[in-house]
């Protein structure tokens, strides 16, 4: 079996592309695979992707109207069984480039060639996405149309969580009980030993991911610096950097936002490799996930890479961590924004040892089997069960 996975990849720093890195990587070792990226526009951190480049075939780029012509011609050029295609809202490009993925679809059902289509994100129907009314209206229409057709011109749908097939269900009304298929995000193995510190000593809270003006890293700030007054042996190590879709330089602007006084507390590592990043997780206390989007129902990377390290982790009430967590359970939960709540939160986690332990456990409990060789393993059948189909 051959399969021509479309997608970003590394360099390009995105989720997908991050995603698809180590997926392919898995998928790579059951099938034979040809990944049809993006032609890497900028330099830079790379992960440990580096290694299975040579399976890589770059010759479309982000934003030119011509690309889903370059993808298909690549797909005409590989012969494969099947295509696996990656779907973000802004993975190809601007809002105009990114609809145009829909042509690439009907050219691979023009030829017959099956197609398997992974959707990132899901917009809730009632999505509040432009302040202008119109333009709202017409970005609501795009959105249904898209997904709509997505789904009906793929062989199969697969999302990353029951929340997200629920969503297609009943908001865009597509009833394909067999076409959606739910394979979770896959977690890194984590072999080594985490630390547990009593009270007393040094305490380390973690946040792990894009720094954008999304994810809420105002309320972290605000937040921490009130923790720090009644915690002054706390520190916060601020993991991650700009995300390629972004303009500007969002984490000067947030690096502007800490107070000298908070500064002592706060370090920024930016981007580091997974050797360096499996330490520091493991060397935290808490980790904090912060989201404002209500109305994208997605899953969280980032919670992925930390699930399997049986530390406690504080998250935003949003969909994107409500779809895999439930408060007081295996994580605490604060509201969107709430900096006196989230100061609450690491207060609790910090005077009590077993509720983090407690925590921490469930969690990793939770993530359990979905390594990223046996999610390799459900995409394997499945593309198995649509050439049969």
């Amino acid at each position: 079996m051959k399969v021509a996975a479309v997608t970003t990849w590394p360099p390009h720093n995105d989720g997908v592309a991050l995603y698809s890195a180590e997926l392919y990587a898995h998928v790579a070792e059951l099938v034979d695979v040809r990944v049809i990226a993006n032609v890497a526009e900028q330099t830079g951190f790379c992960g440990d992707y580096c290694d299975v480049e040579k399976i890589v075939a770059r010759c479309w780029k982000r934003g030119s109207f011509t690309y889903p012509l370059r993808i298909f011609r690549e797909v005409l050029k590989e012969r494969p069984d099947i295509v696996h295609l990656q779907h973000g809202w802004l993975l190809y490009g601007n809002v105009v480039a990114s609809s145009f993925i829909l042509i690439l679809l009907f050219l691979l059902r023009l030829r017959r060639v099956p197609c398997v289509v992974t959707m990132h994100t899901v917009i809730r129907k009632g999505a509040y996405l432009r302040r202008s009314s119109v333009v709202n209206l017409l970005a609501r229409r795009v959105i249904s149309f898209t997904s709509r057709f997505i789904v009906r011109f793929a062989d199969r749908v697969v999302v990353l969580n029951c929340l997200m097939k629920k969503a297609l269900q009943e908001d865009y009304g597509l009833r394909e009980e067999n076409k959606i298929v739910v394979i979770q995000h896959g977690v890194r193995d984590f072999s080594g030993k985490s630390i547990i510190r009593g009270k007393g000593r040094k305490l380390w809270v973690l946040s792990l991911g894009f720094i954008r003006e999304s994810k809420g890293i105002e309320t972290l700030f605000k937040a921490f610096e009130e923790f720090v007054g009644r915690c002054p042996d706390a520190n916060l190590v601020v993991v991650g950097g700009r995300h390629v879709h972004d303009k500007g330089d969002q984490v000067a602007y947030f690096k502007r936002l800490v107070s000298p006084a908070l500064l002592r507390h706060v370090f920024f590592t930016d981007f580091v490799d997974e050797e360096k990043l499996d330490r520091l997780i493991a060397k935290s206390d808490i980790v904090v996930l912060l989201s404002l989007d209500r109305f994208y129902v997605e899953v969280s990377g980032a919670l992925a890479r930390v699930a399997g390290y049986g530390k406690p982790v504080v998250c935003s009430r949003v969909p994107k961590f409500e779809s895999e967590l439930q408060n007081g359970k295996d994580c605490v939960m604060v509201a969107p924004g709430d900096s006196e709540e989230l100061a609450r939160a690491f207060m609790s986690l910090a005077l009590d040892v077993r509720l983090r332990k407690r925590l921490g456990g469930e969690l990793r409990e939770k993530f359990r089997g979905r390594c990223w060789s046996a999610v390799a393993k459900q995409h394997f059948d499945l593309y198995r069960e649509v050439l049969e189909t």
